[in-house]
């Protein structure tokens, strides 16, 4: 075998290890709560999983999060993309439709794949927080 031939074989299996990575591969993972404010199924050829979540920080007087002194709130819409899983998409829906706040949990990817979704933040788990 010729040594160009051994230089291009080695440079498309780096290739396909580095898009593999990058498919499979998660740059963070955390968790956000909220209320739903949107779950939604979007796409032309292909369909994906798509949410949105109101975050709301309560900051005091000097601009810093913390105690409500009546100062401020600061309004935040998350959009995230929704692991194709059936019993999870069927929880945020009925977490949405009943008004529940709820803790989900989300792997950061590093690029926005579109087969994946519309987001770098796709949603694996939800918990919802029952109100004391």
């Amino acid at each position: 075998m010729s040594t160009f031939k051994k230089i291009v074989g080695i440079v498309v299996l780096l290739g396909v290890l580095f898009l593999a990575f990058m498919m499979f591969g998660s740059y963070g993972e955390g968790y956000r709560a909220g209320a739903l404010t949107k779950v939604a199924k979007k796409g032309f050829i292909f369909k994906t999983n798509e949410g949105e979540m109101y975050t709301a920080t309560v900051i005091n007087s000097s601009g810093e999060p913390g105690d409500a002194d009546g100062s401020g709130v600061i309004n935040n819409i998350w959009y995230f993309s929704i692991k194709n899983d059936d019993a999870l998409i069927k929880q945020l829906e009925d977490a949405l439709l009943n008004g529940h706040r709820v803790k989900l949990h989300y792997h950061q990817k590093f690029w926005k794949l579109f087969w994946v979704g519309d987001s770098k933040y796709v949603v694996d788990g939800v918990e919802v927080i029952q109100s004391k």
